[in-house]
């Protein structure tokens, strides 16, 4: 089939890792025999002038096969979700026109995130009568629900209402999200991670335990929104305990500064060590490297990061907060309650005395046979083929 991926968010040179979920699902349809296009239009408002005029992403480009099209608007109003919304779509549309991909005619239309790739895909198949789905990842409906404005909420329910599928990522997740779909006909198909890529690796044993948190730090928000506060509040307690653990922490942004002081204020400076921005091949060394993966995020939709330790082989640490409530057992991990120092403490410390418990092997097999490549590519295999004759 001809699919057109049209993703809320893509990687830039800048950050490479951003909606990695999105290319590798777009790659695992690819290698399934798809033909797969993906069209992005990054918006700037006035406050990112300066991104804007030394934008240096590529406008087209051919990567492993699949056909990347994207471009840059100036959109002042970006600080507002109106204003946000109709740029992107006029990018789409743009974009569609230009690259003449009604040549091709493609099959479906599938977006990632309703706001606004979902209500792009939307304005796109009123244009062009081709179907449209969308996969919902995005913590907004969860964390922000107060911030969509009436007029916004008509649109999001609008584009759930007309799209041929909605796709959630997680049980807990659909059954937020149903209440913008009357039928309350959500599918549940979990990201796709890259095995090959993510994989056990032979390591000499350290002389510590290992703890590994890897996640974006760009605001504040952000921050809280993964639990490093909890992280950190838990890890003064636990590394006082047990002088031969560390924790790694991972990921780049301007708020790292935040989560240096907050080391400084809990006295852990020296059981914490700063790896920074990593690439994809950083991240998957770091996990491979790591004892243990740790994020006690207040609310996960998904948590693709955690499916990656696991394919790694390694036992993580999270929290029940909707994503990893699906897929963390006794036998890959412990959960725990979201907000709480004190379960995260023993969790910790259960962990570390129980180590040589957990099974690399199978925790890998159990993930692998529910997010790899082949699985995934064929549930959204049948689902377009569902869409495609619903629409003959």
């Amino acid at each position: 089939m001809n699919i057109v991926i049209i993703p809320a968010f893509f990687r830039t040179k800048d950050r490479p890792m951003l909606g990695s979920f999105f290319w590798d699902q777009a790659l695992c349809l690819k290698r399934a025999g798809h033909q797969v296009t993906i069209l992005y239009s990054d918006t700037y408002s006035v406050k990112c002038i300066r991104e804007y005029a030394f934008y240096a992403e590529a406008t087209s480009e051919e990567c492993e096969g699949i056909k990347i099209y994207r471009m840059k608007l100036f959109c002042p109003l970006k600080h507002g979700m109106e204003g946000h919304r109709e740029a992107f779509t006029r990018g789409i549309q743009q974009l569609y026109e230009k690259c003449n991909l009604e040549n091709e005619r493609p099959d479906v239309i599938h977006a990632h995130c309703c706001v606004w790739a979902g209500y792009a895909a939307m304005r796109l198949s009123e244009k062009t009568d081709i179907p449209y789905v969308i996969t919902e990842h995005a913590t907004l409906f969860e964390l922000h629900k107060d911030k969509i404005s009436k007029s916004n909420d008509r649109y999001i329910r609008q584009a759930f209402e007309n799209a041929a599928k909605v796709i959630c990522v997680s049980r807990a997740f659909a059954k937020l999200i149903s209440e913008y779909r009357i039928s309350g006909d959500i599918e549940v198909i979990g990201n796709v991670v890259d095995f090959d890529q993510f994989k056990p690796c032979k390591n000499e044993r350290h002389s510590e335990i290992r703890f590994l948190t890897i996640c974006y730090m760009n605001t504040k928000d952000q921050l809280l929104k993964k639990g490093v506060d909890i992280l950190l509040k838990a890890w003064r307690e636990f590394s006082g305990k047990y002088d031969t653990a560390k924790l790694i922490i991972g990921g780049g942004g301007h708020a790292m500064q935040k989560v240096i002081e907050w080391c400084k204020e809990y006295g852990v400076e020296q059981t914490v060590e700063f790896v920074g921005q990593l690439s994809r091949e950083q991240v998957v060394e770091q996990m491979q490297l790591c004892d243990v993966f740790v994020l006690p995020s207040r609310y996960e939709t998904f948590g693709v990061v955690y499916i990656e330790a696991m394919a790694c082989g390694k036992p993580v640490i999270a929290a029940a907060n909707g994503g990893p409530d699906d897929f963390v057992k006794d036998f890959n991990g412990i959960l725990i309650p979201p907000n709480n120092v004190e379960r995260l403490k023993s969790a910790l410390e259960q962990i570390y005395r129980q180590y040589e418990y957990y099974d690399a092997i199978t925790i890998r097999e159990c993930v692998q046979n529910k997010f790899g490549a082949l699985e995934i590519a064929r549930q959204l295999s049948q689902m377009y083929r569902e869409v495609v004759r619903k629409g003959l």
